[in-house]
């Protein structure tokens, strides 16, 4: 199964996600939903955002050129929102997945559904 296909069927195919990607730590771009328009700079500060959790709940992150306001990062998650939308990033031993929720999906399923792959990920030693 390939990194895209995780995302399809396992964030977006549940139906609980609206957008997705898998990052590198360094920000390098493994797979994305096709309608994620995630920047590079973007990417870069959400593979960073772990090693700067109190710079992050000051400044906001920015997701396809939307400013969301962080409300919490912790060393395993950060949960931002903006308006109806938000996000969740889970950190696992070697990526961390962004998933964005849009108006109509519920935050709590969106963080389960990408949580439960963030563990699936740190089993196999990702």
């Amino acid at each position: 199964m390939s990194w895209a296909d995780i995302i399809n069927n396992n964030l977006i195919g549940s139906g609980n996600v609206s957008k997705a990607a898998i990052l590198g730590f360094d920000g390098a771009v493994w797979a994305k939903s096709d309608n994620f328009q995630i920047s590079v700079e973007e990417a870069v500060s959400a593979g960073k955002a772990f090693s700067a959790q109190d710079a992050l709940l000051g400044t906001g992150l920015r997701l396809e050129g939307q400013k969301f306001l962080v409300l919490n990062a912790d060393e395993d998650r950060v949960i931002g929102k903006q308006g109806g939308s938000g996000f969740f990033i889970y950190k696992t031993s070697k990526a961390v997945i962004i998933s964005i929720y849009e108006k109509g999906l519920q935050p709590e399923m969106c963080s389960k559904t990408t949580g439960a792959l963030a563990d699936y990920f740190k089993s196999i030693g990702y």
